[in-house]
């Protein structure tokens, strides 16, 4: 695996900023993956709109979105256009079908958002632009459609990119692969007069799209105005860093090497990654050779990682965490392979790349799930990370979503960031996290000591829910006061960490039963 150093630009202007009210944290905390969706149908991407707390949109590939609310995937899809799409239910490529989806910045005003699918006939790929339902909000409204942007893909059937996304800047980039076959024989990434290979940037607030005044090709050059930087194979999935506003690319190698690419905020675009030229790091090409390793923009990546034979062979490019339970994980990018279980993180910082880590083991789900054929990374509404899993190894529906959390233990109901324990007459209530965490939570606990110390705590109620009706019946002797702490388990038995108190002491806990 090699690295590599850029320098850093100016920041972002327009960057984004979670909910975290409610939220416990947990620093440094070991990691681990649980199951959020299964049963799905090759499942590709996952996204929020922004600021939606409670839904996880799901695209899959051939042709439908379905919403995932409160862990239970709603009946009826949000979209269903299977029958405009070419995929492999169809008999289409794998690589081909509904690959992308980008919610408007104000989708919550406006209902905008953004699909990138291969057309019925498999000749081109199409960027659409649809409107929520008037009434509905778990459904779009099909009749809404408008195609964008038209980008045709003749002769080859792969390498069709499919990523978009919205900038901190509110443009639109999408993310178009080669064109196809093997070394990309029609020099697409190359050229300046196709958008092939290509990352593109639009602007798409004046339909059907207007060309941004500081793109880089902008005005008459002889390139393709829409282009933003050029030399990228099948740029899969690459994602913006919702803090900085930093830009990661994973592009998807030939026969040897994988590579990340990286642009700093306040880039003015124009940068060359180098396909068909350079392969990772290397020129000559050691899938293709090449004729020149002169290239004019050139910008190496920061990473790449050579095939392996029996596993590593497609890079999935991640996401940048900005989530509200790991505050020690914030601005590390996570990445996977599609061909393997392999998960890896590291930082930029200063244009170098710091902190590497393979995390597949800590990342693997408990010994009768399976994370693998990972098509993608992607965010909720809090900023908390989901891995995509296809599913194809196994008879369809196998798509699964995990989510990236603490393991419980490392947990607390009642820790820092979390809300106050609500108190009323009628109920006591705390943080659901079972519906936070996705954790499969059985049981809460509730605890109670006498006075404000590290305890003894003895547990006074359990629960499914995260609420006590009624409350604690019991109340303290005059001049005294009662401590209260709360827990939660699974089916295991292991139970989330009751915090310190004062001092930094362990809180403790009593061994005896919880009441009936």
């Amino acid at each position: 695996m090699t690295f590599g150093v850029l320098a850093l630009g100016a920041a972002a202007s327009r960057l984004g900023a979670q909910d975290c009210a409610g939220i416990s944290q947990a620093s440094d905390a070991q990691l681990t993956t649980v199951l959020v969706a299964t049963g799905l149908t090759r499942p590709v991407f996952v996204a929020s709109p922004p600021g939606d707390l409670e839904r996880l949109f799901v695209v899959e590939q051939d042709g439908v979105i379905l919403v995932l609310r409160n862990g239970a995937v709603l009946a009826t899809p949000f979209l269903e256009i299977s029958a405009l799409v070419h995929s492999p239910a169809d008999g289409g490529h794998d690589e081909e079908g509904l690959l992308g989806l980008a919610f408007h910045p104000d989708y919550a005003a406006n209902g905008t958002f953004f699909v990138f699918h291969t057309v019925d006939s498999g000749a081109n790929n199409l960027v659409v632009r649809y409107q929520r339902d008037a009434v509905d909000p778990d459904l779009a409204d099909p009749g809404s459609r408008q195609v964008v942007l038209t980008i045709p893909h003749p002769t080859f059937d792969n390498h069709n990119g499919g990523m978009i996304a919205f900038g901190p800047d509110g443009y639109l980039y999408i993310g178009t692969g080669d064109g196809g076959s093997g070394c990309d024989p029609n020099d697409n990434a190359q050229s300046g007069s196709s958008l092939l290979g290509k990352l593109l940037r639009l602007d798409v607030d004046t339909p059907p799209y207007a060309i941004p005044p500081d793109n880089p090709f902008a005005g008459p050059d002889g390139i393709r105005d829409e282009i933003w930087a050029t030399g990228l194979r099948n740029p899969w999935r690459f994602g913006f860093d919702a803090g900085s506003g930093d830009l990661y690319i994973g592009d998807v190698g030939q026969s040897v090497r994988e590579e990340i690419d990286f642009q700093p905020a306040g880039s003015p675009g124009g940068e060359n990654y180098g396909w068909n030229l350079y392969e990772g790091f290397d020129c000559p090409n050691p899938s293709c050779g090449s004729s020149t390793c002169t290239v004019p923009g050139y910008v190496p990546p920061v990473l790449d990682y050579i095939h392996s034979g029996c596993c590593t062979c497609a890079v999935t490019g991640g996401v940048v965490y900005r989530g509200c339970r790991m505050p020690n994980l914030r601005g590390t990018y996570f990445y996977a392979d599609y061909c393997s279980t392999f998960v890896g993180s590291f930082r930029m910082s200063g244009g170098l790349l710091l902190d590497w880590r393979d995390r597949t083991t800590e990342l693997r789900p408990e010994a009768a799930l399976y994370l693998g054929e990972i098509a993608a990374l992607g965010v909720d509404g809090r900023g908390e990370i989901h891995f995509v899993d296809l599913g194809s190894f196994v008879p369809e529906p196998g798509g699964e979503i995990y989510k990236l959390v603490p393991v419980l233990s490392a947990l607390e109901v009642s820790g820092p960031g979390a809300a106050m324990l609500q108190v009323s007459t009628a109920a006591w209530s705390w943080e659901d996290l079972a519906a936070t965490t996705s954790h499969p939570i059985t049981q809460y606990r509730v605890y109670r000591a006498d006075g404000g110390g590290s305890g003894p705590f003895a547990c006074v109620h359990q629960s499914a829910d995260a609420t006590w009706i009624g409350g604690d019946p019991a109340s303290p002797a005059s001049r005294e006061v009662f401590s209260y702490l709360i827990t939660a388990t699974i089916s295991s038995g292991e139970e989330t960490f009751p915090g310190t108190g004062s001092g930094g002491i362990l809180r403790s806990l009593s061994p005896a039963a919880c009441p009936p």
